[in-house]
């Protein structure tokens, strides 16, 4: 999993800023937040600007027992997800008011900007060419890395729910009505673009309401009591015809140089030498075309040393799998603090790890690497899983 975090914060003046709007608008270290040792392409957390965080423990001593990988076979909630929609939010943080727009046309391409009476704040968009942030301070866009990305802000919170109902993660609750439309609430711990799903304490949860698009429509997440953070969404649109420079926005930031080089990672097309590295191979399911592969490295993480990954990138319409394979410069940590060990034939350390984004099946492949299987859809998740073979 890439990290793509600042390893020089003070290389110039804005990279403080930079570095304040990724990790509260774009999730970059999520193998570090999950304790892992690999590098993932960014995700976003829930907010575009900075905001307290409160971390529940979900730790025990006694590692849990691994049930069988069938157990996660859930059925889904009936839902007609869009292949691209818009939404525009409401958003209070801290008590401090703006506007979010969300665009997405699946299965590559989002952009989000935050506004306060029409000025940009922030924000952040994904192509299948670049990943870029926006910079307040230089009114312009930063690419940060290229090559194919997961949209992060297409969270697929209804696709995700009935498993994390079923997993004591998330618990249904009541009808709500937004924008029109009608939607189902449900609570879970921390915001659905977190690092880590948990469940709802007497001090941390989160409200969703998710229309049957699987969008969510108001999200409010409350720490010790305090709301933190609602967003409520004020217009939807579905099917919108989206011209594909929406998703590649500028200008792009002066001093792009500078500010790029406070950057520790590096994303390539993957060539034959470094394919040559997998250790496993794919049977891509029916309809799925391969999109190609993309190495990934950084210099830092959560272990010294850093960690690199070779993902394969597969779609089919709208649904978008990905294959990836981590090395870690020392031993690889699999298992996941609220993750669930699960038995799968063939394999001796296998871990369900549950998202809203994109639920992820990880598994040993020797001492300091591992195989990762992501997708939405926990049956397809498990069918590629069962499907792979070690070289």
């Amino acid at each position: 999993m890439l990290i793509a975090m600042p390893s020089g914060r003070r290389v110039h003046p804005l990279v403080p800023a930079l570095v304040a709007a990724l990790v509260a608008g774009v999730l970059v270290l999520v193998v570090a937040a999950r304790d892992d040792d690999a590098a993932t392409a960014p995700a976003s957390t829930t907010t575009t600007t900075a905001a307290p965080t409160t971390t529940t423990s979900t730790t025990t001593t006694t590692p849990p027992e691994p049930v069988p990988v069938d157990e996660l076979l859930v059925e889904p909630l009936p839902l007609d997800p869009p292949t691209s929609y818009r939404i525009t939010y409401d958003v209070v943080e801290n008590g401090s008011p703006r506007v979010e727009e969300w665009t997405v046309r699946r299965p590559y391409e989002a952009v989000q900007v935050a506004t306060r009476d029409g000025s940009p704040l922030s924000g952040s968009s994904t192509s299948r060419e670049m990943y870029q942030v926006f910079l307040s301070e230089e009114r312009g866009w930063l690419p940060v890395q290229p090559e194919l990305h997961r949209p992060e802000y297409d969270l697929r919170a209804g696709e995700s729910v009935a498993l994390l109902v079923h997993l004591g993660l998330a618990q249904a609750r009541d009808d709500g009505e937004h924008a029109g439309r009608r939607c189902l609430v449900y609570r879970t711990g921390q915001p659905p673009t977190a690092s880590e799903v948990t469940a709802p304490t007497d001090g941390e949860h989160t409200d969703l309401c998710i229309d049957a698009a699987g969008l969510v429509l108001h999200e409010r997440w409350v720490v010790g009591g305090v709301t933190v953070v609602e967003r409520t969404a004020t217009s939807v649109e579905l099917e919108p015809q989206v011209d594909a420079a929406a998703f590649q926005p500028g200008p792009v930031a002066a001093d792009v140089e500078e500010l790029a080089r406070a950057f520790s990672s590096i994303a390539v097309e993957a060539d034959a030498e470094t394919l040559a590295r997998l250790r496993t191979d794919v049977l891509a399911p029916e309809g799925y075309t391969a999109d190609g592969a993309v190495f990934r490295a950084a210099g830092s993480g959560s272990q010294p040393g850093g960690a690199s990954e070779i993902v394969r990138f597969f779609s089919a319409g709208p649904d978008l799998l990905e294959v990836a394979e981590v090395f870690v410069d020392g031993p690889a940590t699999v298992a996941s603090p609220t993750g669930v060990p699960v038995v799968v034939e063939g394999w001796d350390e296998v871990w369900f790890l549950p998202a809203f984004r994109a639920s992820a099946l990880r598994a040993r492949i020797d001492e300091s690497s591992y195989v990762e299987v992501r997708h939405h859809d926990v049956r397809v998740l498990v069918d590629v899983f069962r499907s792979l073979v070690r070289r």
